[in-house]
């Protein structure tokens, strides 16, 4: 076998989480940084012909997810899958690709260049050795492994049979929290979504700060992220969901928060033009920390712009 390497069940850094589910895989050949399979994860699948509206959520969810130590798990495939790859590894979030195919086999070959960043950054696992040919059943079975791995499963645009729904469903059946983005109803691939809301209870969705809320009892989630980070973009603690009175002082702000939270307004929308020139700080550090005082209950989003939701 080429450049590759096992790990089976009973071995120590197979993940609990997926030896829980039914009919767990035996043995998983992997290529890339195995220590991830220790990490929280959190799945994002779709469609293979998304639209640009697809594109964008995805990215505007990952971006937000970043705050989190988490890992990002999806299935490599064409369309959503492979954007979400693409995101994390732009937000510096590992990422965990599972193939319907063996470990030496990438498929589509139009991603090679992708899963070759992943293997150097993340890691790429499947239940297939070698070369071994991508199989249509094969793909199902490898969308028990994407939910099973994760805490919870996005689902961003995806048509009413799809193996999207599929990983959805078996998510549902291993206890998973399900997400979902809702889009245009003359769309096909808002189909799944709206049927995943209907029969399965999927939350939808529209931010990754939705999914952090929803999430946010399980502390282990809110691990600060060390690497390559900014301090000035690293929540202090805990993210606090409720609205409270009073800034009080277990939230901590960083310089930054502080002084962004100082132009916000409760009765009068600041917009970023407003923040920036008054903060003197890069926009991209403007709207990382607001996406934070929104997690804080400390601001929110109104008429493109923001308000304070405290005195």
């Amino acid at each position: 076998m080429n450049n590759s390497w096992l790990i089976k069940i009973d071995d120590d850094i197979y993940p609990s989480i997926l030896r829980e589910i039914y009919n767990p895989p035996c043995e998983l050949f992997y290529k890339g940084k195995i220590e991830l399979l220790k990490k929280t994860c959190i799945a994002i699948v779709g469609t293979r012909r998304n639209t640009d509206y697809g594109e964008f959520i995805v990215e505007k969810i990952v971006e937000e997810l970043a705050i989190l130590d988490i890992a990002i798990v999806s299935g490599l495939a064409k369309g959503i899958d492979t954007i979400a790859h693409k995101a994390a590894l732009k937000n510096n979030l590992p990422t965990i690709a599972v193939l319907g195919s063996g470990i030496n086999n990438i498929y589509p070959k139009s991603n090679n260049g992708l899963a070759a960043e992943i293997e150097k950054k993340g890691l790429i696992l499947s239940e297939y050795e070698d070369l071994t040919e991508p199989i249509d059943f094969q793909f199902p079975q490898r969308n028990r492994i994407i939910s099973g791995l994760s805490i919870a499963v996005i689902v961003i645009e995806a048509p009413e049979k799809s193996g999207s729904l599929i990983t959805a469903k078996l998510a549902l059946d291993q206890n998973r929290e399900i997400f979902t983005v809702p889009g245009d109803i003359s769309r096909e691939t808002s189909l799944g979504p709206l049927k995943l809301m209907q029969e399965c209870g999927a939350y939808p969705i529209s931010s990754g700060k939705e999914v952090i809320e929803i999430l946010h009892k399980q502390p282990s989630l809110f691990k600060k992220k060390i690497a390559e980070r900014s301090p000035e973009i690293i929540p202090q603690n805990i993210p606090k969901i409720h609205i409270q009175k009073q800034i009080k002082p277990h939230y901590n702000l960083t310089q930054a928060q502080q002084k962004i939270f100082a132009t916000l307004s409760k009765y009068k929308v600041s917009y970023l033009e407003k923040i920036q020139s008054k903060t003197k700080l890069e926009p991209s550090i403007i709207l990382s920390n607001l996406s934070i005082l929104e997690i804080q209950g400390l601001a929110k989003s109104a008429y493109g712009g923001y308000v304070r939701c405290l005195h």
